[in-house]
Parts: C-alpha cells; sequence; structure tokens
C-alpha cells in the first residue's frame, strides 16, 4: 500500500462517524438554538453553523496543531498548557462533559489497540486524544485538523436532520456549501498566534446552558 493510500485510509477512519467515541450523541446547543427558533430552516442553519466554524478556527483547531507538535517533540509542558486551554475554554458544564467524554472514549479506544496513551495529561481533553490518534495512525496535523473538521460538520447536520425538516439532499448541500467555510477556517488556524487564540461564540453558549434543563431533547448536549 502507497503511502498515501495509508493516510487516506486513516483519515477516513478517524474522520467516520462510526468511530465509537459517540460524536453522534452531542448537539454542541445546536438542539436549544432550534427548540428556541433560532435555527429553523436550512439557511438560518448554514448561518449557525458558518458561525460555529469560526469557533473552530480559533480555538479547537489551532490548539490541535500545537497540541500534535508538543506530542511529536515530547514537549509534556507545553501539552499539559494547551491541553488545560482547551478544557477551559468550553464555557459551559454540558460542553465541557461533551469533551471529556469524547476524550474518554477515544482513549478507551487507543488502549484497546495497543497504543500508548500514558503521556496525556490528566483528564485529557478531546484535542489531545484526537492528536495522539492522529499520530498513532499515521496522519499529519493537517490532515488531523482535516478529520476533526469533518466529523464536527457530519455531526452537526446529524443533530439537525433529527430535529428539523431536514432531508437529507439538503444535509448534503450544506456540505457543498460550508467546504469553503471549511477551507478558510483550516487556513486561518494555521495563522494564529499564540495570544490569539480562543473565541467566545455567546449564542452557542447561552443555548447550551438552557439545554441543561430543556425539558424534551434527543442529545446529551
Amino acid at each position: 500500500m502507497t503511502t498515501e493510500a495509508h493516510e487516506l485510509l486513516s483519515l477516513l477512519h478517524l474522520a467516520s462517524p462510526a468511530l465509537p467515541i459517540g460524536g453522534f450523541a452531542y448537539s454542541a446547543g445546536l438542539e436549544s438554538a432550534i427548540e428556541l427558533g433560532w435555527v429553523s430552516d436550512e439557511d438560518s442553519l448554514e448561518q449557525w453553523l458558518a458561525g460555529a466554524l469560526q469557533g473552530l478556527a480559533h480555538l479547537d483547531l489551532p490548539v490541535l496543531l500545537r497540541l500534535y507538535r508538543a506530542l511529536e517533540q515530547g514537549d509534556n509542558d507545553a501539552l499539559a498548557h494547551w491541553n488545560d486551554f482547551v478544557r477551559a475554554s468550553r464555557e459551559t458544564r454540558e460542553l465541557l462533559f461533551e469533551d471529556e467524554q469524547q476524550a474518554r472514549a477515544l482513549v478507551r479506544l487507543l488502549k484497546g489497540q495497543g497504543s500508548e496513551v500514558a503521556m496525556l495529561p490528566a483528564p485529557p481533553a478531546l484535542m489531545s486524544t484526537w492528536a495522539l490518534a492522529a499520530r498513532e495512525w499515521g496522519l499529519g496535523a493537517g490532515r488531523a485538523q482535516l478529520g476533526f473538521i469533518w466529523s464536527w460538520l457530519e455531526n452537526q447536520l446529524t443533530v439537525a436532520s433529527k430535529t428539523l425538516p431536514l432531508g437529507q439532499t439538503a444535509a448534503q448541500r450544506l456540505l457543498l456549501k460550508l467546504k469553503p467555510a471549511m477551507q478558510e477556517a483550516l487556513a486561518l488556524a494555521g495563522r494564529l498566534d499564540d495570544d490569539e487564540l480562543g473565541l467566545s461564540l455567546p449564542g452557542q453558549v447561552h443555548a447550551s446552558a438552557l439545554h441543561e434543563t430543556q425539558y424534551s431533547r434527543l442529545f446529551r448536549s
């Protein structure tokens, strides 16, 4: 097998909805945004997701690069710093819970495959475990980012499809529409300096906080 084919298969594996870390169970506030009427159709969903991509571009994606580099260089101090940074940036109980639960599930998966996970900070952030999984499976930092952003978007569209009158055709149309925004988010994440990281999304934070007491819900966050 060529190196390119091996990397592609690893990327598909990491980004697959079948990866058993439970990403499909979390809405990151989107379910409440739908309940509140902030997101009600394809257009408003596109605006919500485009805004959330800015959050990824300023936090998850650039931190993932730094965590990957720290693992590569064996820099435990940097690893602990950025792990704590991204955990501290989860602004509601549910957003932190989502991060913690997916990280634990990915750690279990890696341990079950014989990977060494002792270098991960405790408790590990999802971005830390994602960086480790990417390295274990032979992916570079850029591919790790690509896999994460695609997995995130697919999960968000799964949430929307289950709670809105949104058909599969509309979901696929949104995937196509948001590809340029994903590329822009990846490019921006690669340009940011350390002191430019971190971005609050008040609407998402508000929706996530309200979700904690939402009477009827399908998702864990």
